[in-house]
């Protein structure tokens, strides 16, 4: 993909209704998970903390978090910050994204197909692996699935570009006149 279509990919991340940190810690402020957090917060955007496959912990300043994506409501208006180690990063992103199905007979059987951009609403907006998130397995499994223009990751970083992004998001919409926005 382009680098224009990466930044264009970037701000329709960022145009989400809400949005959704994936990571391992969330607690500790010093852990990237956090911080990433907060960087929605600050910025008074919706967020919600996701720490999978661990107990319930305490809140993070009044933020409940999740222990599982699918508890992530209207996830088609989501997007998606992961920070976690790659090995559990693609299996959470085959649970976001799976192979769609296809019929493989006349007999009505239904198998995974190998290709294909369709998405269900039950799919996020965007998912954003954050610097060390991500590795060309995860990758391999982006093109496979022909989600390119959803997916963002290769050292792109939210904290580190998202207030660029933002701006000019904002100077857009004067330019454009539609005035103020809640970004």
């Amino acid at each position: 993909m382009s680098s224009s279509m990466v930044h264009e990919t970037m701000k329709h991340f960022l145009r989400a209704e809400q949005f959704a940190v994936i990571g391992r810690v969330m607690t500790d402020r010093s852990r990237w998970d956090n911080k990433i957090l907060n960087w929605y917060r600050d910025r008074g955007l919706p967020v919600l903390g996701v720490r999978p496959n661990k107990p319930p912990a305490d809140g993070i300043e009044g933020l409940g978090l999740l222990t599982d994506i699918d508890q992530i409501p209207d996830l088609s208006q989501t997007s998606i910050s992961i920070i976690i180690h790659p090995s559990v990063g693609l299996p959470l992103l085959k649970r976001l994204y799976p192979l769609p199905l296809t019929s493989a007979s006349s007999s009505g059987a239904s198998t995974n197909s190998s290709k294909g951009t369709e998405t269900t609403p039950n799919e996020p907006r965007n998912v954003w692996f954050q610097p060390g998130a991500d590795d060309a397995a995860i990758w391999e499994y982006v093109k496979e699935r022909g989600i390119q223009d959803k997916v963002i990751g290769h050292g792109a970083c939210v904290y580190r570009d998202g207030d660029a992004l933002l701006q000019e998001m904002k100077d857009e919409l004067e330019a454009d006149g539609k005035g103020q926005s809640r970004l």
